[in-house]
């Protein structure tokens, strides 16, 4: 059973302001974190690019965690790519791969380098409410585009 969804209300300017002035700056996307790779800083750009509208749902407080899930989702990309150039199954490189047979082929590392870095993606993305899921548990609703669609088909409204 789904959790339960929180009413939507309209936030007038004032309460705006009030809850930005309670809560604090916004996270400052500019100063990009020194560890971050090349992969890890075109995530951050891309967050950073994505909250642009929302500049203080995410706080300086928030900064280690986004810096984690950047640093993650390159883990993810860079192992990824390696099993797309290597494949699932590499050569051994010990003698007792060899006498195992199957042309002495092994599990790639970077198959389980993925599967770890995804899992750490995952917590991360529920953290900071980069899911539908995580979002609607924070209460977080973003609004969605209008629709152009003219064929009524899917159109409760109009049923």
């Amino acid at each position: 059973m789904p959790a339960p969804r929180k009413p939507l209300y309209a936030v007038t300017e004032a309460e705006r302001d009030q809850r930005r002035t309670a809560v604090g700056a916004g996270l400052d996307w500019s100063r990009v974190p020194s560890q971050l790779d090349r992969i890890g800083k075109a995530e951050w750009r891309h967050q950073a690019e994505q909250h642009r509208a929302y500049p203080t749902r995410l706080r300086e407080t928030d900064r280690a965690a986004v810096a984690a899930y950047c640093l993650w989702k390159s883990a993810l990309d860079t192992a990824a790519a390696d099993i797309k150039e290597r494949g699932s199954l590499v050569p051994g490189r010990s003698s007792a791969d060899a006498a195992r047979g199957e042309g002495g082929l092994v599990k790639n590392p970077s198959v389980a380098a993925m599967r770890d870095a995804s899992q750490q993606l995952r917590y991360w993305m529920r953290e900071l409410g980069l899911t539908p899921d995580s979002r609607a548990r924070q209460g977080l609703q973003i609004e969605e585009p209008e629709s152009t669609d003219e064929d009524p088909i899917f159109d409760w409204d109009a049923m």
